[in-house]
């Protein structure tokens, strides 16, 4: 099979793996046109990463959870790809995960499905939504900070179903 020859280049500067790309989004307070950028392919990457997870899933209800979350955490690129255009005027569009430059080495890491794991990525979402409130209070731009703040309440409902989730593990 011929290697994907449609693969969106990283943009300059941007951290060079998916792993670094997190750690970096979550140290920035103020997003400059370079963090929402990572911020729309991380978010893509992350419908991936959740529809991986949830092929994993015995439970029904708890894959209906996951493929949810994953399902808006594309509109969340989407969004952040329309923050990149307000603040801007650039066009940017965030990839499908074939053409995600995060996801060339595959869609790791997957998360076990356990209440523990998915305690703690439900963590991880509620503490995305201060991230994003953060960004919306610090963007400059009013079309962005709305964009940023309807991701953030997501967040917190991503980490609501993945609390849902985990107790459907009981």
């Amino acid at each position: 099979m011929p290697a994907h020859t449609n693969v969106m280049p990283l943009p300059e500067g941007a951290p060079a793996t998916l792993r670094e790309a997190f750690a970096h989004i979550g140290t920035v307070t103020a997003p400059t046109v370079l963090d929402i950028k990572i911020m729309a392919l991380t978010e893509a990457a992350a419908t991936t990463l959740y529809y991986k997870t949830a092929e994993t899933a015995e439970n029904p209800e708890v894959r209906a959870l996951l493929e949810r979350n994953g399902r808006e955490e594309f509109l969340h690129a989407q969004r952040a790809a329309l923050a990149v255009k307000a603040v801007s005027g650039e066009d940017f569009f965030p990839p499908l995960a074939e053409d995600n430059p995060y996801l060339q080495d595959g869609a790791g890491p997957i998360a076990p499905i356990t209440k523990e794991a998915l305690t703690g990525l439900a963590q991880g979402e509620f503490g995305g939504d201060a991230l994003y409130q953060k960004w919306a209070e610090n963007v400059g731009n009013e079309e962005a900070a709305r964009l940023f703040l309807l991701n953030g309440k997501e967040e917190t409902d991503h980490g609501n179903r993945l609390l849902q989730a985990a107790a459907l593990l009981d």
